[in-house]
């Protein structure tokens, strides 16, 4: 008898295989979106406005930040003896006053324990606008820390627009290239079969330089794979996610963005109306500005109302009950008193207000840069978009016009009429138009994105 699995006993059916993860598809609008919502640059910078927003915290409790308790534990003689006085006999005094018997030594006396607890804060009463200007330094940093996060963001959008235009420019021309390449090939073949029957006026140097031709097709292709590569990859960096590795574009053709150009005049009044850059440094011009005066108001004394609590206790002293006299040792109650504090490094606070000074007058030479920065931005940007758009327009006519020359190559090449070195170089024409127009409007709708960036509207809806 065999031992083993019985005759009819089977073994699980293996699980079917895994398919290849399904594309995600989304539009520049979706990329764009998706990439500001997990962006990691936009996030931290989100921190920092909270961090400055903890400061702000900060200045508002700073007023109370001098409450404090204090407590000690320690040892003293027992007797409390006043060394600095005798009486008119030359006894020793004790601190309530009354003569210490001389056969007492109180060198020799005993030690025991003291404790001592207080609490005691400052209400500032007169600062001299200290705390209200500190307040309005740091919250005008908040907010010129909020006004760049649409600057971030903008950069973001402009990012993916140009890694979603590469994509598409470059399938478009892998496409443009694989038709062609596939003409080539006609023509080359029948140019083979011609050389072979020896019919034609075409030669072998003829079948060479098409054959060179070909080998520039190829890298063409390899260059555009390499294009849209790299802009996949960045593509899907900038959009993020658990499913960033299967993101890709609609398979839709390569589309020009019509759109009519307001004049320059207009995108100069938009960026410096709306360019985040200019905003924040609004707010922190407003924030040195605070810091100078605050760096005035040190100049001044602070008066501020102390108030404090104060209680101890030694057992080995004697408890003091005059109301005149204060006991240190022996001690429970509350106390009050105005308080006047100048701090004595008028040297220091000369210097500190110069550096206060300085550093306004920097960042105001900074916001006219700033300004004369922008409209040099706007200007170059309009001026590189509105001659793509020209030259787009020469590209068109001049593929229309290649177009019938290939057609006509053709057609002559295959009714013996004419030679394929016809049709290599209407196609060589074609394809080198083909690769600027796939390229110039991939720049062109690029720098639509970049001339919004530059007016500060990137991600706006324009009429």
């Amino acid at each position: 008898m065999l031992i083993g699995s019985s005759a009819g006993a089977q073994a699980p059916p293996a699980p079917p295989p895994e398919g290849p993860p399904s594309v995600v598809r989304l539009t520049l609008e979706e990329c764009a979106t998706r990439a500001v919502a997990n962006s990691k640059k936009l996030a931290a910078e989100r921190h920092r406005l909270d961090m400055i927003h903890a400061q702000v915290e900060q200045v508002w409790w700073a007023p109370f930040s001098s409450i404090g308790l204090e407590s000690a534990f320690t040892f003293v003689p027992d007797a409390c003896i006043d060394t600095g006085e005798l009486d008119d006999n030359g006894h020793i005094l004790g601190c309530d006053g009354r003569d210490v018997p001389a056969e007492d030594d109180y060198s020799a006396n005993s030690w025991g324990p003291t404790f001592r607890l207080e609490v005691k804060g400052t209400v500032p009463l007169v600062t001299f606008g200290r705390i209200s200007r500190s307040r309005r330094a740091i919250e005008e940093a908040e907010k010129a820390k909020a006004a760049q996060l649409p600057a971030v963001e903008q950069q973001i959008r402009y990012d993916v627009e140009r890694a979603y235009h590469a994509i598409i420019g470059a399938r478009e021309m892998l496409y443009t290239l694989g038709e062609g390449q596939k003409k080539l090939v006609d023509a080359r073949e029948r140019l083979e079969e011609n050389l072979e029957k020896q019919e034609g006026t075409e030669t072998e140097t003829d079948l060479i330089k098409l054959q060179v031709f070909e080998s520039q097709i190829a890298l063409m292709i390899q260059q555009s794979k390499q294009i849209e590569t790299t802009g996949l990859s960045a593509l899907r960096y900038l959009v993020g996610g658990e499913d960033a590795s299967r993101v890709d574009v609609p398979e839709d053709p390569q589309t020009l963005f019509e759109r009519d150009l307001a004049p320059l005049e207009a995108f100069e009044r938009r960026a410096l109306e709306n360019r985040p850059e200019l905003e924040s440094l609004r707010h922190a011009l407003e924030a040195l500005d605070a810091k100078v005066a605050l760096r005035k108001s040190e100049f001044f004394p602070t008066l501020g109302l102390v108030l404090g609590w104060k209680y101890a206790v030694t057992p080995g002293r004697t408890d003091i009950s005059n109301w005149v006299l204060s006991d240190g040792y022996n001690t429970n109650g509350w106390y009050a008193y105005l308080g006047l504090k100048y701090d004595l490094d008028l040297g220091l606070d000369i210097y500190k207000l110069d550096e206060a000074k300085a550093e306004l007058a920097a960042l105001s030479a900074d916001q006219e840069n700033a300004l004369d920065a922008i409209r040099l931005e706007v200007q170059t940007t309009y001026q590189k978009v509105s001659s793509t758009r020209e030259s787009l327009r020469e590209l068109e006519k001049s593929k229309r016009l290649t177009r019938g020359w290939i057609a006509s190559a053709i057609q002559a090449n295959e009714a013996g009429l004419g030679p394929a070195k016809e049709i290599k170089d209407a196609l060589k024409e074609y394809f080198g138009i083909m690769a600027q127009i796939h390229q110039l409007t991939g720049q062109y709708n690029a720098g639509l994105a970049e001339l919004d960036k530059a007016a500060g509207t990137l991600g706006a809806k324009h009429e």
